[in-house]
């Protein structure tokens, strides 16, 4: 039997933020290293940028056109259900012991949304979120 070899890149989460917050910062970064998963923040700065640009690391002039989301937007990356689980009930902890709303954009980083322009991936999620909202 041939065993077979992966690499699996490390767990990670990015959070947007429109503007500096503080709380919902904390918040979210208390989770992640509960969980032990990598936590970034961004900020519109790089909000014109692909979403595998942003995971990446590049440098801001890599920016496409795009919106800036005027909200909150998490992306978590690298996690299996146990470990996203793990991360959403910790993530639920934080944001009532602080007395915050949580955050209502969240994407799981796939093949497909990856090369999309992380304005074009929120509004998509802001869509979604509108229409389960509504009761379809």
């Amino acid at each position: 039997m041939k065993a077979r070899v992966t690499t699996q890149a490390s767990a990670s989460i990015w959070l947007y933020l429109p503007g500096k917050d503080d709380a919902v910062t904390e918040a979210v970064q208390t989770a992640a290293v509960s969980c032990n998963v990598q936590f970034t923040v961004f900020g519109p700065e790089l909000a014109g940028m692909r979403v595998t640009d942003i995971l990446s690391g590049k440098p801001a002039s890599a920016a496409t056109e795009g919106n800036c989301p005027s909200e909150p937007v998490l992306l978590m990356d690298g996690l299996d259900k146990t470990g996203l689980d793990k991360l959403l009930a910790a993530l639920r902890e934080q944001f009532q012991t602080a007395g915050i709303p949580g955050i209502g954009l969240k994407a799981i980083v796939t093949p497909t949304n990856r090369s999309w322009a992380f304005g074009q991936l929120a509004e998509e999620l802001r869509k979604e979120r509108e229409f389960m909202q509504r009761g379809r």
